[in-house]
């Protein structure tokens, strides 16, 4: 039987050591592949205009973070209804902390609401909800993370895009070690996307930088030129409480429809407080973010510029929700 013990031992130990090694085979080939990979990828960066001393000084933080892949892989499925995600992301504590923010920051928010015809309110909303006030923003860094998700090619043309323009902002003076974010590679108070901020960053305190990771100034002027820019409207809201006949065609919201606020109220929508006379002619669509049965809005063009910071019904509502929240 002590035979057959250590016979057994010796086995294990040669089992693992087999696993070990082939793991380390695995982590080697993987990093030689990236290696290639990055030559490639460099290559195809100079020749979009990337400089060789951005390429020089950049190329260190090139680098492959397993860590990346495994969170890119294991993202948690959405299973909240959106009464849920609204009471853990919409709490008594963060309006309270946003109503202080908005009264700590009124003089740079009013001239922003004059410069972008952004409210302050959506503005302070949206630096809570990126980054809980600039407390949360990531530490990885992100030339590596997007470095990292584009060799892996599952959204490679997106990560490549967004790695070059992190490159540029290299190019722009940024030092590639100050460059840090989320995993994805969002970056600062706003999590911007390197895109993003090449197109919207904004020196809000007249340093003549675009500081959206120290800066509170910067990062909340950043978000409301992001909005301007892309359409936002002064005179509309974003979206409010409606209800739906039993008739209703679900069709319409499945398909998006766009339609005067008037036609709605014709077709059986109503808003508890009434339509706005002001708001008639505008358009509009009904949505119900957890699907048919569920509670309806009637969603106007800002509801769509905020679609295209993020793409989630619930984030765009919760926003609104906060914003409301907000006295002046």
């Amino acid at each position: 039987m002590k035979n057959i013990a250590i016979l057994a031992v010796i086995l294990l130990s040669l089992f693992v050591a087999a696993c070990s090694n082939a793991h380390g085979l695995s982590d080697a080939r993987a990093q030689r592949d990236f290696a290639n990979w990055r030559a490639e990828y460099l290559a195809r960066a100079a020749g979009q205009g990337i400089s060789v001393d951005t390429i020089a000084h950049a190329k260190p933080f090139l680098t492959f973070n397993e860590k990346i892949i495994r969170l890119d892989q294991k993202q948690p499925e959405v299973t909240q209804t959106f009464a849920q995600y609204l009471a853990a992301t919409v709490t008594p504590a963060r309006i309270t902390r946003a109503r202080e923010e908005y009264v700590n920051n009124a003089p740079l928010l009013h001239r922003l609401e004059q410069q972008y015809g952004v409210p302050g309110q959506v503005i302070i909303a949206l630096w809570a909800k990126e980054s809980d006030f600039g407390r949360i923003q990531g530490n990885y860094n992100i030339l590596s993370s997007l470095a990292t998700l584009a060799y892996d090619g599952r959204r490679q043309e997106f990560f490549e895009s967004e790695l070059t323009n992190a490159l540029r902002m290299v190019d722009h003076g940024i030092a590639p070690d100050d460059l840090t974010g989320s995993w994805a590679g969002a970056m600062g108070q706003c999590q911007f996307m390197p895109s993003s901020y090449l197109k919207y960053a904004v020196d809000g305190d007249g340093d003549g930088q675009a500081d959206i990771w120290s800066s509170t100034p910067d990062t909340l002027a950043s978000i409301a030129n992001y909005l301007h820019q892309n359409g936002w409207n002064a005179g509309l809201p974003v979206a409010t409480q409606a209800t739906i006949p039993q008739d209703f065609n679900p069709e319409w919201i499945q398909k998006k429809l766009e339609l005067p606020a008037s036609d709605w109220q014709s077709r059986g929508v109503v808003q508890p407080s009434g339509l706005d006379p002001n708001l008639m002619g505008a358009t509009t669509t009904v949505v119900q973010p957890d699907g048919a049965g569920s509670q309806a809005y009637l969603a106007y063009d800002n509801y769509r510029v905020l679609m295209r910071w993020n793409r989630s019904s619930y984030f765009v509502l919760s926003v609104a929700t906060l914003a409301g929240q907000i006295n002046p």
